[in-house]
């Protein structure tokens, strides 16, 4: 199996596809994200998914992969599924095929320049590495406790958040991954979900446990930059200069200036469903990562597609997408 290399800085800003412009209700005023010269046109659903939602990572040919993280956050019902083991592989066109089995708890991913894929599997306290021709190996399973998003750098480090510690893991490669590679343990850091890194190597964290957004300095500095609505955030990415950010329990997208941590409302009506539509009108349920497409006009948003869930409940999954102009 082959993998595209993943788009994590920012993307090239083209017009979004004439389709979609077409595709805007008439009479509905598309959300402005103010300052980054974007404009969110609508909101559908391009695939279902059977498993709970982990992280998205989008290839250079526009592949959104979604990893399985598992059908429960919390305690698991008698006779149910725990932890996820698939990375879903769906084409533009909404076409679903699994791309690799073998993970425990799968969350986030990225893919390097060589198009290794690495998955963090938070149940197993590991980062699993496929090859492009599809070989897996352990990547480093050692000082790591309950990773979940991944960040990877132009020299090929890895910056990994570790919601069981608080802490960022810093793995250079070939070394060894062990607590004298932790780069940042924090009290700011509540169970540090997503993270993203901006072009002058500052790192950006979203917390679970709580709706702050923590910017990190590459000295190692951490401040929180904003709080977001809902009090637990999913993932983020920094892409058209800024940050774009999920507030999970709130069921919206946010975009938040990394450098006075100003935000504005890009998606979601705050209501928890799965209407497509108007960017504001339309709503969310539980969204967990988020992912730009190559050209950067459509953002890939994953969430949970039980629409009664309190939170716990993460299957089965929806892959949503925001058009921009």
């Amino acid at each position: 199996m082959r993998f595209a290399t993943a788009l994590r800085s920012t993307p090239p800003l083209t017009p979004c596809v004439a389709a979609a412009a077409l595709a805007l209700a008439v009479g509905s005023l598309p959300a402005l994200a103010s300052g980054s010269g974007l404009r969110a046109l609508r909101v559908d659903t391009l695939a279902d998914l059977e498993g709970g939602t982990g992280g998205i990572t989008v290839g250079v040919d526009g592949t959104v992969y979604s990893s399985e993280f598992g059908n429960w956050l919390g305690q698991v019902p008698e006779g149910e599924k725990r932890g996820g083991t698939r990375i879903w592989k769906v084409t533009p066109d909404g076409e679903v095929s699994v791309l690799y089995d073998g993970i425990w708890g799968a969350s986030g991913s990225a893919i390097d320049p060589e198009g290794h894929f690495y998955q963090s599997n938070i149940g197993a306290n590991r980062i699993t590495k496929v090859t492009p021709d599809g070989e897996a190996s352990t990547y480093r399973d050692q000082g790591l406790v309950n990773p979940v998003g991944i960040e990877i750098d132009p020299e090929g480090t890895l910056w990994v958040a570790n919601c069981g510690s608080g802490a960022i893991q810093k793995i250079v490669p070939g070394g060894e991954s062990t607590e004298s590679t932790v780069f940042l343990r924090s009290e700011l850091l509540k169970c540090p979900n997503g993270i993203t890194r901006g072009p002058d190597g500052t790192l950006y964290v979203a917390n679970f446990m709580d709706g702050n957004v923590v910017r990190v300095t590459p000295e190692g500095k951490a401040d929180v930059l904003a709080t977001l609505p809902g009090g637990n955030n999913g993932h983020l990415i920094y892409a058209h200069d800024a940050l774009w950010v999920v507030a999970r329990a709130a069921h919206q997208i946010y975009r938040v200036d990394p450098r006075s941590g100003d935000q504005v409302l890009v998606a979601g009506s705050g209501e928890q469903g799965g209407e497509d539509g108007a960017p504001l009108e339309a709503s969310f349920s539980l969204p967990n990562d988020l992912g730009w497409s190559p050209d950067g006009s459509i953002l890939y948003v994953n969430e949970v597609a039980d629409e009664e869930s309190d939170g716990q409940k993460l299957y089965p999954t929806r892959v949503r997408r925001i058009f921009f102009e």
